[in-house]
């Protein structure tokens, strides 16, 4: 299999690093490509060199370009979804050496971005680059990925690398956000007493590009506007709201970095309905409008 897909709408014969398979699971292990395997059907064994993990699907393994795995799966076979990419595709200061320094050594890269690939660099006793995630998250990780395989597929226009590139981003953040908060110190998923600011931040990392009203979440989760900001605030230092808006303008950030996209289709993907409050919102949160937020920070025209 050939770990990189090639223009042939646009971008004809340029050979673009990520590429996706779908169906039975079979151990082709690799180099050179970071993978994401999603487990769709099955449970299990999952074998690294970090260790042995069981599962039942819904699971994500996040394997590295040096890493070896196998899945034994019983009884019925393993069915994933698998994305191959190169940590180039998303900015090319990024490479397997680039990505494993300090922030502070990045030359050309966005240390925050760049940490969004930890799940796939880094490993602890408690992280084997295994990821257990629950139904909502599932349906968001396997909507994401077969938008990239449309993308990849139809090529319909001269931005498919782009759009490819926003939805891979937004696979990123989404891991980021389940796979970070477990493992550290501080992280408020590891506490009982937050468990149900953990379901809410669930929700608003799945369903962050819909139209969502805190009247809508007390609803949901049982609670009232003021219990539920005081709670919030108390366990992110964030009230719910303020917590949405910061999660839709870093990927707005991140999307106007590494992707050519207009900034009304950015605006859309992320949550914002209109151009004026996006605007507003984001000059408010980063100092300066998203077109002279790209301007300084995109590498795509430098």
């Amino acid at each position: 299999m050939k770990y990189s897909t090639i223009g042939f709408n646009f971008y004809v014969g340029i050979e673009v690093p990520i590429v996706i398979r779908e169906g039975i699971y079979t151990d082709n292990n690799i180099n050179d490509r970071f993978r994401l395997i999603y487990i769709t059907k099955g449970s299990g064994i999952i074998e690294t060199a970090a260790g042995s993990t069981p599962y039942i699907a819904p699971t994500l393994c996040c394997i590295n370009e040096i890493e070896i795995i196998r899945i034994q799966s019983s009884p019925q076979k393993c069915e994933v979804i698998e994305l191959f990419y190169h940590p180039e595709f998303l900015n090319p200061s990024y490479n397997y050496q680039t990505i494993k320094l300090k922030p502070h050594m990045y030359l050309d890269g966005d240390p925050q971005e760049a940490a969004w690939l930890n799940a796939f660099t880094q490993r602890f006793s408690n992280y084997k680059g295994i990821i257990n995630i629950n139904a909502s998250t599932s349906f968001r990780i396997e909507m994401l990925l077969h938008q990239i395989k449309k993308e990849l597929l139809d090529q319909r226009d001269w931005y498919w690398p782009c759009r490819t590139r926003s939805l891979l981003l937004e696979i990123l953040l989404v891991i980021d956000r389940i796979y970070v908060e477990p493992i550290t110190n501080e992280a408020i998923l590891i506490t009982e007493k937050y468990k149900s600011i953990n379901e809410i931040i669930l929700y608003l990392i799945n369903n962050y590009q819909e139209k969502i009203q805190l009247t809508q979440l007390t609803e949901k989760f049982n609670t009232n506007r003021t219990s539920l900001n005081e709670y919030f605030k108390e366990a992110t230092g964030h009230t719910v709201m303020n917590y949405l808006i910061q999660l839709r303008i870093q990927l707005a950030m991140a999307m106007l970095k590494d992707t050519a996209l207009q900034v009304s289709e950015i605006m859309f993907r992320v949550g914002f309905v209109n151009i004026s409050h996006f605007i507003r919102t984001f000059k408010k949160i980063t100092g300066m409008t998203p077109l002279e937020y790209r301007e300084i920070h995109t590498w795509h025209y430098k």
